[in-house]
């Protein structure tokens, strides 16, 4: 049987941090050999770091998400890029979320530019988060052309016309608990149109729990973790209508290939 591979994850989150310890225990046991944990605001750069070092399995991705621009400092690209320099890291997460009509589109877009020419001047895989977005998206990937060492669009919700489009930048596709529910139509017309080379999966831990753990704890608010990822891959090929074990392949080798330029020997903090 094939691994796993979380490809984003917030183990850095202060819901869960304390516990990094047993999730990633857990999560080894339950198969997944590697997690890749996102930073989302410079003040989580070092604990992100930090993780990469305590625990093998744990892939690094450093970057400012959409939603905390306004944590933005005047130095913020030049400090992103030396932490870069310095260890073995993906970019993001990163991205566009016009979800919010008050949001400063403009600076999404700066700073997602931003961080996508780092990403392929040197040479990392990028994680893209993108709501309500998807133009504007297209529109900065068609004038800046295919992704160096490949990205992701983390928890897809976009259309299935648009896979085709995506993929031909390089952009790996990744689904979560969100194809777990009983109502995601769109995820799972999505998941359909996904080419076998460009599929992977994750949780977003602690975030979109999976329906099989909501109807497990009724009246809670449990938390998600990578432990999960394999069950989300059970239940995205039944939706498919494919053999676990080959999607559990190929979303396992495509992880790879999306993480293989940071997956090097992991160098020390200076």
């Amino acid at each position: 049987m094939t691994g796993f591979i979380d490809v984003h994850t917030h183990l850095h989150d202060p819901r869960i941090i304390d516990n990094a310890p047993d999730i990633v225990l857990r999560a080894q046991d339950a198969g997944v050999e590697k997690i890749a944990t996102c930073a989302t605001m410079e003040e989580n750069f070092g604990i992100t770091a930090q993780l990469s070092e305590k625990f093998s399995c744990v892939v690094p991705c450093l970057g400012i998400h959409p939603w905390f621009l306004d944590t933005l400092r005047p130095d913020w690209a030049r400090n992103l890029g030396q932490w870069l320099e310095k260890i073995p890291a993906g970019v993001g997460e990163t991205g566009l979320d016009f979800m919010d009509k008050s949001a400063d589109r403009n600076l999404q877009v700066h700073v997602f530019k931003t961080h996508l020419a780092l990403a392929c001047e040197l040479n990392r895989p990028i994680n893209i988060h993108v709501r309500k977005a998807w133009d504007a998206i297209v529109k900065i990937l068609k004038h800046h052309g295919p992704v160096t060492a490949g990205g992701v669009i983390h928890s897809y919700s976009g259309s299935a016309d648009l896979i085709p489009v995506l993929e031909k930048f390089n952009l790996y596709i990744s689904f979560s608990g969100s194809v777990t529910r009983p109502n995601a139509k769109k995820v799972i017309q999505a998941l359909g149109a996904v080419s076998l080379d460009r599929i992977v999966f994750e949780t977003d831990t602690p975030d979109i729990v999976p329906q099989f753990i909501l109807d497990a704890h009724p009246g809670e608010a449990p938390l998600n973790e990578p432990a999960n990822v394999p069950k989300i891959v059970r239940v995205a090929a039944e939706r498919r209508g494919m053999a676990f074990e080959t999607l559990a392949r190929h979303g396992y080798e495509n992880s790879l290939n999306l993480f293989g330029s940071v997956l090097n020997p992991k160098a020390k903090i200076r």
